[in-house]
């Protein structure tokens, strides 16, 4: 007769233990390898449960963490110096250069606007003096009379005439609406890397896939000898990997500031880097609200108070964060906040043009008593 080998509450440790789940067999556990019962009979597990990332982004996550791990073996710099050059490296070959782009289809834009305004005058010029016209399709009723006979048809018309002028214009220069969100591409970025420093570390997260193979083994063991036995599988190349991790982590443990964090891989215990995380951000929103030319309103106005909002609450959302990562997100963000000033410094938006309006040129005087100027 086979010994049952379903686990028991006391062969499990106190601190191992769920107050309502009881544990599984190690029969429903699966792994890469066969599963070897008593009687000398194979069992063949399901494929093994991969992580969802596997087949969309795992691959990238392995390049990002390869090229984070090669850089540190090139420069040789502690992890405390490497993980905010990563930052560095990552904002000025991927983002800044869709950044600048962005910045100068923006005053692209701007420089239209002149000519925007202009061509919005003579529509509304035009659309007051439109009649209909003396012909057989009109009625006799209308002839002679204004198309846009009210306030709000005048309106609606001059906006649908100067949107298409708009549009018009902007593709005819290469500054259309669709390219603004080319300065998007930071989010995707700054996911990824993140994601790529937890990986080096060997902390857990959302992309990590579960090992049911180590699960099983850990299980086994605490069963008593002469029940299910689950090798261990052999991949080529976790081995190497497995050591990297744990080389990486040896020196993140003690590679931090002494009085401070010492431990890259724990939360900050004075709770610094959190608070300065949230005020990098919150400087942020704020330094693009102040180099606005006008205030926002309407859903930009919305967009705003909720990025602040966010950056608030940054706070309390990453006291519990490695502080490798708070490294990297504070050194993304005081790079992006320099990024932004440099640029607007170098690229300046043009100034704007005020109409004459009534005012006389300065080069023009006053006519005489003759009609001639003095």
């Amino acid at each position: 007769m086979l010994r049952s080998t379903t686990l028991t509450a006391n062969t499990i440790p106190r601190h191992l233990r769920h107050p309502r789940l009881r544990p599984l067999s190690p029969l429903f556990l699966t792994s890469t390898a066969h599963i070897t019962v008593p009687n000398g009979g194979n069992y063949n597990p399901a494929a093994p449960r991969r992580s969802f990332t596997a087949p969309t982004i795992e691959p990238l996550l392995s390049t990002t963490t390869s090229l984070i791990l090669t850089l540190q073996s090139t420069t040789s710099l502690p992890w405390l110096l490497t993980i905010p050059l990563v930052a560095i490296t990552v904002r000025t070959c991927i983002t800044l250069p869709f950044t600048i782009y962005s910045h100068k289809r923006t005053l692209k834009q701007l420089s239209l606007s002149p000519i925007l305004h202009a061509w919005s005058a003579v529509y509304r010029r035009q659309v007051a003096r439109e009649l209909h016209p003396n012909t057989p399709s009109t009625p006799p009723a209308l002839i002679g009379k204004k198309v846009f006979d009210t306030p709000e048809k005048w309106t609606k018309e001059v906006l649908k005439r100067t949107k298409a002028k708009r549009v018009e214009l902007y593709k005819l220069f290469g500054c259309q609406y669709w390219k603004g969100f080319v300065g998007l591409i930071q989010i995707p970025v700054w996911v990824l890397a993140s994601v790529s420093v937890r990986r080096v570390t060997g902390v857990g997260g959302w992309d990590s896939p579960i090992d049911i193979a180590k699960r099983a083994r850990e299980v086994n063991a605490l069963q008593s000898p002469g029940a299910v036995e689950i090798p261990a599988p052999v991949t080529e190349g976790m081995v190497g990997i497995d050591e990297i991790t744990a080389k990486v982590r040896e020196e993140m443990q003690t590679g931090g500031i002494d009085g401070w964090f010492v431990d890259l891989l724990q939360p900050d215990p004075y709770m610094i880097l959190p608070i300065v995380f949230s005020l990098t951000l919150f400087t942020n929103v704020m330094s693009a609200t102040a180099r606005a030319s006008k205030e926002p309103t309407g859903w930009r106005k919305g967009l705003r108070n909720a990025l602040m909002g966010i950056s608030l609450a940054a706070f309390p959302l990453t006291i519990g964060s490695p502080a490798v990562l708070l490294l990297y997100w504070i050194t993304s963000g005081t790079y992006s906040l320099i990024q932004n000033a440099v640029i607007h410094k170098v690229y300046p938006p043009s100034k704007a043009i005020t109409p004459i309006g009534d005012k006389v040129p300065s080069w023009f005087k006053k006519a005489g008593p003759e009609g001639r100027p003095q």
